[in-house]
């Protein structure tokens, strides 16, 4: 498995087994400065604050669409793991028996912030070539989710946001997909009521993977575009309903399970593309 490091901390080179090549360029040792565009959708639309969308026959606003990402690893057409790493960051945690520890996090993780537009994070560089699939987690876990987030620097995802909670305490961890608005429950087509989802805790992470070849090309494109239907992950949820209105995780385990159950199918790779600049993460 190959470890790449962002930001700075010098890259692994790595060959690059190229399809269809003659013996003589069958190693590279060229790499890509990667960027990842996550782009939040509702459905077909694209996600934007405050707009109002129809779901489930409802009409609804979202105000806050947030979701953590992790264990970002890409596959090889070789069958290489390449997996996305950081600079450590080193702070006050807890371990499994709530003893005090420090803890340094070195794992990749993307805080998307699709309510405020935010959609370009750098991954640093990775091998060039051609790839089959992407995975990643959902959530947030093992001791990373033990941190003490308000000792995180600011400019770390894991950080303690000021503007939305994104932390609840050191036993329950962090708020890895978190979706708020407002619903309409009297069918007059104007928003009325607020609704929640909440989701955290390890058990309701999951891991989501792409099969989907693609091509990391430095003459070509380094940006990999990727969408997340916030609306696929409350298909099974009726706003409209009082019941599953507003869902904390552990307050409303049947909303929590439905949500969970439709991550893997909220993402999907839109293609690669050259790298505008856009990046700020």
């Amino acid at each position: 498995m190959k470890t790449i490091r962002t930001f700075f901390l010098p890259a692994l080179l790595a060959s690059v087994f190229l399809m269809g090549c003659d013996a003589d360029s069958m190693n590279s040792e060229e790499e890509v400065d990667l960027t990842l565009r996550m782009q939040g959708m509702f459905g077909s639309q694209q996600l934007i604050s405050g707009q109002t969308y129809d779901h489930n026959g409802a009409n609804i606003t979202v105000t806050t669409a947030r979701v953590y990402l992790s264990d970002f690893v890409l596959t090889t057409a070789d069958g290489q793991e390449v997996t996305v790493s950081t600079d450590p960051v080193t702070v006050p945690a807890k371990d499994a028996n709530d003893n005090d520890v420090t803890h340094s996090v070195t794992d990749k993780i993307v805080l998307t912030k699709h309510d405020m537009g935010m959609e370009y994070y750098h991954f640093g560089t990775v091998p060039e070539g051609d790839y089959t699939s992407m995975s990643f987690r959902v959530g947030i876990v093992g001791q990373d989710n033990r941190i003490d987030a308000s000792q995180v620097p600011a400019s770390h995802p894991l950080a303690k946001q000021t503007d939305k909670n994104n932390h609840w305490n050191w036993a329950n961890g962090y708020i890895y997909l978190r979706l708020d608005g407002e619903v309409d429950t009297d069918g007059d087509g104007s928003v009325d009521e607020v609704w929640e989802t909440h989701i955290g805790k390890e058990n309701f992470s999951r891991v989501v993977s792409i099969d989907t070849d693609f091509t990391l090309d430095h003459e070509m494109g380094n940006l990999l575009h990727l969408m997340v239907d916030y609306k696929h992950f409350i298909h099974m949820v009726d706003l409209a309903d009082p019941t599953e209105r507003l869902s904390h995780t552990g307050d409303n385990l049947p909303v929590a399970n439905k949500v969970a159950g439709m991550m893997d199918g909220a993402f999907m790779i839109h293609g690669v593309h050259m790298d505008e600049g856009s990046h700020t993460h």
